[in-house]
């Protein structure tokens, strides 16, 4: 099991990570002076961080769910393209492998994850947006080639050897979320909904972005 200060340690980990995301925001604030929607034709860049189906992933022996999920942190690209009243805004997040691959508490594999979302934006005000939308999501998981990982088997545990090889699943989630605009500051909160139709698979992520606006 998880002792209570390891649980702990990742937990406030967690949060010291994705807080550089909100103090990138703050920063931006600072730099900042009107109130806008989203623009149309305008551009994004900024960061990200993704908390990965929370509740649902675990990497513990005993098999206790993971409370906030897998963090990820990405570069976030993205346009919005005007499609009357409303927008077409479509994201990437990304970040190479030797700078956000997740590793495995035994070190014995590296985890990472690229989203691509295609949502339908619409400005509620002069300073909040919601948008909806599908996502599509690349897991990849890469073995190192030198360990085990001891988990959860159903009635006990056991040593799992992991092999050098790679492993990649691609699935498909649903975006509900809204952002708050300021001049050229924009910071979002996002629901990524996987398997929505599913009563036994369907599981949640939460998405937080920062990033500079350019018209």
């Amino acid at each position: 099991m998880i002792s209570s200060k390891k649980y702990s340690s990742g937990f406030g980990m967690h949060f010291s990570k994705t807080g550089l995301v909100l103090g990138f925001s703050c920063i931006l604030v600072g730099i900042t002076g009107t109130a806008l929607g989203a623009r149309p034709k305008s551009i994004e860049f900024g960061a990200s961080g993704t908390s990965y189906e929370m509740l649902r992933l675990t990497s513990s022996p005993s098999g206790k769910r993971n409370t906030m999920g897998t963090s990820f942190y990405h570069f976030h690209l993205q346009y919005h393209l005007p499609i009357g009243r409303r927008l077409i805004s479509p994201w990437l997040h990304y970040m190479p492998d030797s700078l956000s691959a997740v590793e495995s508490t035994s070190k014995s594999s590296l985890t990472s994850l690229m989203a691509l979302g295609l949502p339908l934006t619409t400005n509620l005000s002069s300073s909040f947006d919601f948008a909806t939308g599908p996502v599509l999501l690349q897991y990849t998981v890469k073995g190192t080639g030198d360990g085990s990982e001891v988990l959860n088997n159903g009635e006990g545990t056991a040593t799992f050897y992991q092999p050098e090889n790679t492993v990649s699943a691609t699935t498909f989630a649903w975006q509900v979320g809204s952002a708050w605009n300021w001049s050229s500051l924009r910071t979002g909160a996002d629901v990524l909904v996987h398997a929505p139709l599913s009563s036994t698979k369907r599981s949640f992520s939460l998405m937080l972005t920062a990033a500079w606006v350019k018209s």
